[in-house]
């Protein structure tokens, strides 16, 4: 059977300046990872988006650079992204294991949420071409699935954007 798509493995479509710009952001100090910890820690027990206001004062600074490196967004007092997860309603439903309902920022940030957690969850959305409502399951090696498994990436606009604000 003949495909319309060209099917390509990761490896292939990673950019080199979009990987420098990850690398940078991996080699953040312990405070920053820490503080950021502290972010997803609350994503993942509240959901979001969540007030820069309630962190101590050291913390808000830390704040104020992981969202100039893009590991966070903040908008209007609050942290509204802090990747994978996404503060507000997005076309990715991430349902973890004890039925709560999280909000991926796109597609890969929902496959990474089971490896982040090392638990499984089911991601609720829906095909972007046919609108079909899509679930899967993956669990922290991965889709639980067959071969027939498969995720579209598209080109990226700009990376001096932020990355949930680039489409």
């Amino acid at each position: 059977m003949s495909r319309l798509f060209e099917v390509k493995p990761a490896e292939e479509l990673l950019d080199a300046e979009f990987l420098a710009k990850w690398q940078e952001r991996r080699e953040i100090d312990p405070l920053s990872r820490s503080v950021l910890r502290a972010i997803l820690d609350r994503f993942i027990a509240e959901g979001g988006p969540v007030k820069v206001s309630e962190f101590p004062a050291e913390a808000r600074a830390v704040i104020a650079r992981l969202d100039e490196k893009d590991l966070i967004l903040v908008e209007d007092g609050q942290i509204r992204v802090a990747y994978p997860f996404s503060g507000t309603r997005t076309a990715f439903v991430v349902v973890l294991p004890d039925g709560r309902q999280r909000y991926a920022v796109c597609a890969i940030d929902a496959l990474g949420i089971p490896v982040m957690l090392g638990q499984p969850v089911s991601i609720q959305s829906s095909c972007h071409h046919c609108g079909e409502p899509m679930e899967l399951d993956v669990g922290p090696d991965g889709p639980v699935g067959g071969p027939e498994v498969m995720v579209w990436v598209g080109k990226r606009g700009d990376i001096r954007q932020k990355a949930c604000a680039s489409i």
